[in-house]
């Protein structure tokens, strides 16, 4: 699905990742975790296109790559199904919206404006159109930074579920170890 092949990207004079190799299989979670500046969210931006490596090679097989920010990102004038919506082509989209709404447990918070939401909810809404939109792999950076540890762990698990049932190949960037524990097969650390 997925390989990093010697990557490396600098940012100005700074170094952010340095000759890094890994693969995603289809269908696997994989959490990379290190601290803040460690270049987690550079790889996904890498995956997503956002960026091009300074040196190295990526190769992705995916079809559809979907992407969950850490900010989420919502568009303020639009409700919580209307910011999901605005992702989808139109067919089934009703059915797609309940079972991502259901998925990160918002189903009663369809109606809303970011402006109403919790930052934990705000996080939810952004996984949901993420999940809505499809494709055969999800890249998720922080996305329960703002849950409290009983609701994070909870959606993990509930999450977990959900991507295998879809066979999802799925990379989770964190700093809590609980969170890879509960949803990755496999855990990668990025060190300078």
């Amino acid at each position: 699905m997925l390989k990093f092949d010697r990557v490396c990207f600098q940012y100005q004079q700074n170094k952010v990742l340095e000759e890094l190799s890994f693969t995603l299989g289809h269908g696997e979670i994989l959490a990379l975790m290190a601290p803040s500046g460690f270049g987690k969210s550079t790889v996904l931006n890498l995956i997503a296109g956002l960026r091009m490596p300074t040196s190295g090679r990526i190769i992705c097989n995916a079809q559809k790559i979907a992407y969950a920010f850490q900010e989420p990102r919502l568009f303020p004038w639009l409700t919580v199904e209307e910011n999901i919506r605005a992702v989808l082509n139109g067919d089934g989209a009703d059915s797609v919206i309940a079972e991502a709404l259901e998925a990160v447990e918002l189903i009663d918070a369809a109606r809303l404006y970011p402006a109403q939401l919790s930052g934990g909810m705000k996080s939810r809404a952004a996984l949901a159109r993420a999940l809505a939109f499809g494709g055969d792999l999800l890249l998720l950076d922080e996305p329960f930074s703002a849950l409290g540890e009983e609701q994070r762990t909870a959606l993990a698990k509930r999450l977990r579920e959900t991507f295998r049932a879809r066979g999802l190949s799925v990379i989770l960037v964190t700093h809590q170890s609980t969170d890879a524990e509960i949803l990755a097969d496999r855990t990668i650390l990025l060190t300078k």
